[in-house]
């Protein structure tokens, strides 16, 4: 009877050991399958790097810049301060909340439709109102970016839209993700599906968070920065919410940006990734 306990307790050991190193590389071949070209993911909670792929590499952040300019213009706006809108930021392109010509809107309404649908027009405009032109402002990013710790960024425009100079790391990112939703306002504004305004001219505007994982997952809950031009290619830099931990992630330049956040977050695919 005891030689069959202790066959059987050796069995069970062997099995273990034999299976670690399986599953360890089904998880790296799972990650080898993410077409990201940078990648950073990090369990926050114990500072446990979870997956990096050429994660110090410079790269194009396109509309995830602006959660360094939402940090920027809250060092220097109050939510409730007006800001009226120039002819620069209305005719910005492509993406815009469609802001009104010389009509003032609160910093807070500017930040949402800035943050939550990437509107470069309220972008503009923030930039504009901080610090009297997008050079200037530029200037208090790349100074925000060094005191955040960020050595491989270099900003020059409030938007994300392609410029050569403008650059970044994902790692540097991932740094920025945390600074940016520990600030509750952030947080507050990318967990809304959608957001709704309202100018001096009295018309609302109510557009759509580009956050499809808003809608696609709710465990963990997902929140995050889009981006995308076609230099950047696919941008998101975001934090997972799980029950007992939070994790922090960043892709640059991918072509299958949804099914690669679910392949880092190891989340069964219930759902079309487009």
């Amino acid at each position: 009877m005891r030689r069959r306990l202790y066959a059987l307790l050796l069995g069970v050991a062997a099995a273990v050991l034999l299976a670690s190193p399986i599953q360890a590389a089904s998880r790296k071949s799972s990650k080898s399958s993410v077409t990201a070209q940078a990648v950073y993911a990090v369990d926050y909670t114990n500072r446990k790097v979870l997956y990096a792929k050429n994660h110090r590499h410079k790269l194009y952040p396109a509309s995830t810049v602006k959660l360094l300019t939402a940090l920027v213009v809250l060092d220097n706006k109050d939510l409730q301060d007006c800001v009226a809108v120039s002819s620069r930021a209305v005719n910005v392109e492509p993406t815009k909340a469609g802001l009104g010509l010389g009509v003032s809107y609160t910093t807070q309404d500017l930040l949402e439709v800035l943050l939550a649908t990437s509107a470069n027009d309220a972008a503009v405009a923030l930039a504009q109102a901080v610090a009297g032109s997008e050079a200037g402002f530029a200037k208090l990013m790349n100074r925000k970016a060094k005191a955040l710790g960020m050595k491989d960024s270099h900003f020059t425009n409030a938007t994300g839209l392609p410029d050569r100079s403008q650059v970044t790391s994902a790692y540097d990112m991932a740094i920025l993700t945390r600074a940016a939703f520990s600030n509750s306002f952030i947080k507050e504004v990318m967990a809304k599906r959608s957001v709704t305004i309202a100018g001096s001219d009295g018309r609302k505007i109510t557009r759509t968070n580009h956050n499809k994982l808003l809608w696609r997952l709710s465990d963990p809950q997902v929140l995050g920065k889009t981006g995308y031009t076609r230099a950047a290619g696919h941008c998101y830099a975001g934090i997972a919410y799980y029950d007992d931990k939070r994790v922090s992630f960043v892709i640059l330049k991918s072509r299958k940006p949804w099914a690669d956040i679910y392949t880092l977050l190891g989340v069964p695919r219930r759902t079309k990734h487009r």
